[in-house]
């Protein structure tokens, strides 16, 4: 015989409710299809498998409160996402309520007593969870492709430099790109103080690492180094100085505002060089390693970012976009910073008459970009719409926000997102302009 276990409902919220119930019972939906056939008897079956498994229970609750717990439940079965339903006979399911709700109290017959009949129906979201987390694993393989390529490009370039005059352009041009850098991003690194040590750390080693870039001492290890692994490592320092930034749980628009500016200040710094080192290749491969290193970040980035915000919610949706066309204005901007780039990269080989051999970093970048680009407007769809409409009478806050949202609940982030004055907050007049989100169904 079956364990009769406790029954129990936790909502998307966390809100956990236990109650009592009547007879039970479960259906589950097949996906077949009969075929029958003129003047042939019998017929033919198409099974794929079965459906939506569903849970009809009318939830009892009891006691002098029982009918502040049944409203307290039904609240929660408006709640939007997954909850989880502990079933007394049929195991623990992540559900959905479907269908309306049947509410009873009655205070003849039954006492002390309110009912709440819903249905629960097996849901399958968490299977667009490891979707997003596959998805975003994949990101993470595809920079780290990018990041390998990239690297050894650098290395194989700046490696083969013999001229001292060569080699001490390379190193001035590398040592002021760095600097751009780390004064471009260090506000992002900054807004996080676990991360920004280590940010420093890397910023200050790749320093070092520059200025020693074509000594013929030892390494740490008493062994002689090689220009090729110095170099290897100032690129692996370079990306790395890029990412970290581009990883942490800070607003996203101003983390693409800040690698844009890194770019364009990249692409600037390159055509005004003062050693007039622009028409060789060497200068090219480094500036070329800074710029794809940013665009691979912030591309990786707001990916990342922007999975994360839509499958959660609230302060742990914070980094990534918060509406629909915030995630699509988003992938825009990054596939427009890698046409910049390319754009760039196109010119310098077309008039410097050399052809770059090493295209392999080249294709990692353009398929990590649009990956993310592509991830980013799937997951756009589970993000809330942003709506914005013209009130034609007055109306009190309280009362707009709660026919907008169903619940006021949400009354400060509603003030926030409207910038409200205190006139406003008192009463909106007629023709004022109002935003609201509307979540995706």
């Amino acid at each position: 015989m079956t364990a009769i276990k406790e029954a129990r409902y936790t909502s998307p919220s966390g809100s956990e409710f236990v109650f009592s119930y009547g007879d039970v019972s479960r259906q589950t939906e097949l996906k077949t299809s009969v075929f029958t056939y003129p003047m042939r008897d019998g017929a033919t079956v198409q099974h794929q498998g079965r459906g939506a498994m569903t849970f009809p229970l009318a939830c009892i609750f009891h006691g002098v409160n029982c009918m502040a717990d049944a409203t307290n439940f039904e609240n929660s079965l408006a709640e939007r996402g997954t909850g989880e339903l502990q079933h007394p006979i049929y195991g623990t399911h992540r559900v959905k309520p479907t269908g309306n709700i049947a509410r009873e109290d009655p205070l003849v017959t039954g006492t002390n007593q309110s009912i709440v009949t819903i249905t629960f129906t097996e849901s399958l979201d968490d299977d667009e969870e490891i979707l997003n987390e596959a998805a975003v694993n994949a990101i993470d393989e595809n920079y780290e492709l990018f990041e390998d390529s990239a690297a050894e490009d650098f290395a194989v370039t700046i490696a083969s430099i013999e001229s001292v005059g060569e080699q001490l352009a390379v190193t001035a041009a590398l040592q002021a790109q760095t600097q751009s850098m780390i004064d471009t991003i260090d506000p992002l690194a900054a807004s996080d103080r676990r991360a920004f040590a280590d940010w420093l750390s890397s910023a200050s080693e790749l320093k070092d690492s520059i200025g020693r870039l074509y000594d013929r001492g030892t390494g740490e290890a008493g062994r002689v180094e090689s220009t090729f692994v110095r170099a290897l490592n100032i690129a692996r320092l370079t990306l790395r100085t890029m990412k970290l930034p581009s990883r942490l749980g800070i607003n996203l628009s101003a983390k693409i505002q800040g690698y844009s500016a890194l770019t364009a200040t990249l692409i600037n710094q390159f055509r005004h060089d003062p050693f007039d080192f622009r028409k060789t290749r060497n200068a090219y491969t480094s500036a070329m390693l800074g710029l794809t290193g940013a665009v691979a970040a912030i591309a990786s980035g707001a990916a990342v970012s922007t999975a994360h915000a839509a499958s959660s919610s609230g302060a742990s949706a914070a980094a990534g976009p918060a509406t629909r066309d915030e995630a699509v204005e988003t992938a825009g901007r990054i596939l427009e910073m890698l046409h910049n780039v390319m754009a760039f990269s196109d010119d310098r080989i077309a008039q410097n008459i050399f052809v770059d051999a090493n295209s392999s970093s080249y294709i990692n970048l353009k398929t990590l970009v649009l990956q993310s680009a592509r991830l980013i407007v799937n997951a756009s769809f589970a993000l809330p719409m942003q709506r914005i409409f013209t009130i034609d009478r007055d109306r009190q806050i309280i009362e707009l926000c709660a026919e907008l949202c169903g619940t006021v609940d949400c009354l400060d982030e509603f003030i926030m997102i409207n910038n409200f004055n205190i006139d406003e907050i008192e009463l909106l007049p007629m023709g004022t302009k109002v935003m609201h989100y509307v979540q995706s169904t």
